[in-house]
Order: C-alpha cells, then structure tokens, then sequence
C-alpha cells in the first residue's frame, strides 16, 4: 500500500498500511517521512518521488518512533530499540528480551538518542551508538523526551520526572517533584520549560531554571497530548473535546492565567496536537479521525479532513512546516502539503 492523491483536496495524500500507526516522523532534512506500525514494519515515504519503502524492524508491535539525523529510532515489543535509514534498513542497537520498549527520544541535533526499558532509560553515545543503562527510577517510565537543543533528556515517572542535564552515562538526573502518576512528558523549543500530562486529568509546567512547576486543572479526561508553541509561551494540550492553549510565558502570573479554548468538536476529545514550527498555527487530531487546524489568533479552527478511524495516534509537522503528517489507530495515514 502507497499513498495516493485525494481526490477532493489537493495536497493531500492518504493510505491505508492496515495497521496500528503508532507514531510517525519526518527526518531532519524534511525528505522522509517515517510511521511505526502495529505489525512491526517502519514505512518509510518519499514526498518527492512518492514512493513508500517498508522495513521490517520488529518482530511484534512498534510501539514508539523518533526521528534523528542518524535515522529513525523505534522499540517494539520485542523488546529492540532499532535505527532505521532509507539507505541501510534496519539496524539492532540494543535488545532486552521479554520487556517492552514503549519510549524514544531523539533530538535534531544528533545528541541525543534513548529509549526506556521499565525503570531504566537506555542512553546511546558516541559514534557507535553504544547503549548505557541508566540508574533505576522509582517505577516504570511512562514519558521520554529529548530537549531540541539536545542539552537535556527527561523521563517521567510515578511522583515525578527526572531530568538529565546533560544527559550521560551514569547520570542520576535531577528528581522534579510530581505527585502522583505521570505520562507524556515535552519541552518547549528553547529548553527552558517542560510540560508533564498526569492521570489525574491535569498538566504540570515546569520552569526548569527555578526547577518550579505548576498544574492547569480544570479538563474532563485525561490528557494524552501536549505541544508548545514555536516560540514556548504557549501550551497546547488534548483532554477537551476542543483546542486549549495556556500562557506560559514567564510574565504571566500563574495563579491568574487562563486557557484559551476555541474549535470545540462535540464528537470526540483532541488526542493528538501539533503546534506549528514557526507560524501562529496548531494542528489537531480529534476521535473520530478528525483533523482541523486551528488559529490561536483568531481564535478558531476548521476541518481539513477525516481518516477513517476511531482515533489519531499522531501529528506531526515537517521542520520547515510546509508539510503535516499523521497516522491512525485503523491504519489509514495522511502526509498534506500546506500553500
């Protein structure tokens, strides 16, 4: 299955890979870009040439993706992290049999490549990628990501998150606290700020030079997406049958802000959010298979289109924003080019 023109929307290529897209990623040149699948395979599609090349890097379930200037970077349920290129395949970087790897991060800068195996992350360094495990946490890691500038690496974890600063061997991190269980865990574009969804229906913004945090409260559902804006003084997140936006840029009293919300959708929450690389701009992914795209500053949003599918897994846009690719829980994923 490759993907094909649609037919009522120009710049928009849809297919169908019949399986579970579990993330999806544009390499940092912007050629490539790559979406993990349920049955193992890591598609690989070329914007240019249209043609979709498919590597079979696991022998279950890819379960998370991350993309680098070595390659993509993906762990499965088989317990492999891989490093996937359009010119070499696939290629083992550390295996933990009977364990899952549900966790990647990578940065564009090359520094930074990791995956979490239950309590530990798994940093890989140097040209060879060697794989150092880190100290145990306090339980399994629930969250992973990597700060753009690659200076840090962040893990969360029940009662809090540990960040590495700057991530290396041996490294025990810095303990945020926390309370309670904690799940997807971002940075903002300069690294100063971090932002961590909870179980508990709320999300905690950390401002890391003062290593403070505080929640925004107040949503429905449980959080499963965050996103910052390209210039880090807004936060996008999911949990609303709607976009929200909070202000968190250092000059906002936090005991005063107030969300912005527009684009309600009275069909499903927003599970999967994308802010613009460098334009006032977010994108979203509601249940349904809804994606719209919204304007901060104008407050409101539209629909582009629909997937087939009960749930968007995944958003994400390519460096220079000119391109929005996603994926789906039934297979069906979209690359569209934006004038």
């Amino acid at each position: 299955m490759t993907f094909a023109p649609d037919a009522e929307l120009a710049g928009l290529l849809k297919a169908d890979f019949g399986s579970y897209v579990a993330g999806c990623a544009f390499s940092s040149d912007g050629e490539t870009v790559a979406y993990a699948l349920g049955d193992g395979r890591i598609a690989l599609f070329d914007p240019e040439t249209g043609d979709t090349d498919f590597v079979a890097a696991h022998a279950g379930a890819a379960l998370c993706l991350a993309a680098a200037p070595q390659g993509f970077l993906s762990g499965g349920d088989d317990g492999r992290v891989m490093l996937t290129t359009p010119e070499t395949g696939a290629r083992e970087l550390a295996a933990f049999p009977g364990q899952w790897v549900e966790h990647v991060a990578a940065c564009a800068t090359g520094r930074i490549l990791a995956a979490s195996v239950g309590k530990q992350v798994v940093l890989f360094t140097g040209d060879e990628l060697v794989p150092n495990l880190l100290p145990e946490l306090p339980s399994t890691i629930a969250g992973l990501a990597a700060s753009p500038d690659g200076r840090a690496l962040a893990a969360s974890h029940y009662d809090g998150v540990t960040v590495y600063a700057p991530p290396r061997p041996g490294a025990t991190g810095n303990r945020l606290d926390g309370p309670g269980s904690n799940l997807t865990v971002v940075f903002a574009p300069d690294g100063d700020k971090m932002a961590l969804a909870t179980q508990d229906k709320s999300v905690r913004v950390y401002d890391l030079a003062n290593s403070a945090g505080y929640l925004l409260e107040g949503y429905p559902a449980k959080v499963r997406c965050l996103s910052f804006s390209s210039a880090g003084d807004s936060l996008w997140t999911g949990g609303e049958q709607a976009f929200v936006g909070w202000p968190v840029g250092a000059e906002v009293d936090p005991a005063t802000r107030e969300a912005v919300v527009f684009g309600a959708f009275e069909h499903g929450m927003l599970g999967a959010v994308a802010a613009h690389p460098a334009m006032p701009l977010v994108a979203g992914g509601f249940d349904g298979g809804v994606i719209f795209l919204g304007s901060p500053d104008r407050r409101g949003a539209a629909p582009l289109f629909a997937l087939e599918s009960r749930r968007v897994t995944c958003l994400v846009w390519s460096p220079d924003g000119r391109q929005l690719a996603g994926g789906s829980d039934g297979g069906p994923a979209f690359l569209m080019r934006l004038a």
